[in-house]
């Protein structure tokens, strides 16, 4: 089954822009995928909801989100970036992130992403 990894920043674009993402990572991938989430993304988002405006209310909108999909939580350690560019290649499994670091970093590495590609779409990079 593959795995595919929901990075900070994609948790925050449901809020964001009113995107379905569970629907459309359905939608991009046409077998059989698991979602998941590394400790340190849940840090970075409860970190975040603590903060005041729309980040803060996108991070607390991220949260409540994450409990109710089917996520599996895995732990992580180190910088989160770093940790889901190692285990994305390890695993083969495919990111979901708008992060133009992470990015850049995956591509380099072969890794397949699921990003924003407008502000209402997602696709599969």
């Amino acid at each position: 089954m593959k795995k595919v990894i929901l990075d900070t920043n994609f948790l925050l674009v449901p809020f964001q822009f009113r995107v379905d993402i569970r629907k459309q990572i359905e939608e991009n991938l046409e077998e059989p995928h698991e979602l998941v989430v590394p400790s340190g993304v849940v840090s970075e988002l409860k970190k975040l909801g603590r903060g005041h405006g729309k980040e803060g209310a996108a991070a607390r909108f991220a949260i409540k989100l994450l409990g109710l999909m089917a996520v599996k939580k895995v732990r992580s350690s180190g910088h989160v970036d770093d940790w889901i560019a190692g285990y994305a290649a390890k695993e083969g499994a495919i990111v979901c992130t708008n992060d133009a670091g992470l990015r850049h970093k995956l591509k380099n590495a072969g890794v397949k992403m699921i990003v924003l590609k407008s502000r209402s779409r997602l696709g599969v990079v």
